[in-house]
């Protein structure tokens, strides 16, 4: 038996030192006239979830997830949630030049996902309608690139 210690085959591709709140913003315009309304109309949500990455040091990153929600009923808003939430990202040695952008803008967002997704259901929850529960994000399909000219991709800057 060796008195060495051996290097961890399953090392991380990174780690996240720190995670943070950048920016919420959340806006109720009437909220009496929603939540007292009778209308069984369902309202209209469209959600649109975007993520940077920003280069800070050799191995260094900022990955910031900005998702945006936004709740109709007809002509009417009935809130707007936007967040941004945001990871330190330190690479490992293991990943190479050529993997940099997939880990920041994939595998990245897979970590930070759940935290932005409680805060955007706990800030719809206090508008006083049901929480938003954001479903999972494909971000390897959105790193791969837009569907339609209409949507931003990813990017790393």
């Amino acid at each position: 038996m060796s008195d060495t210690i051996q290097p961890i085959e399953n090392t991380p591709l990174f780690t996240i030192p720190i995670q943070y709140l950048v920016d919420l913003s959340l806006e109720n315009p009437k909220p009496l006239s929603h939540l007292t309304s009778t209308s069984e109309d369902k309202p209209e949500i469209s959600i649109n979830v975007q993520v940077n990455a920003r280069h800070l040091t050799e191995r260094m990153f900022e990955v910031v997830l900005d998702i945006n929600a936004k709740a109709t009923r007809g002509s009417d808003t009935m809130f707007i949630c936007q967040v941004k939430y945001a990871g330190l990202i330190s690479l490992s040695d293991k990943v190479e030049e050529s993997q940099i952008k997939d880990v920041l803008l994939e595998d990245c967002p897979e970590f930070l996902f759940p935290f932005a997704r409680n805060i955007v259901a706990d800030a719809t929850r206090e508008t006083g309608f049901p929480p938003l529960m954001l479903q999972p994000v494909d971000f390897k399909a959105m790193n791969r690139g837009p569907k339609d000219e209409s949507e931003t991709p990813p990017h790393v800057h």
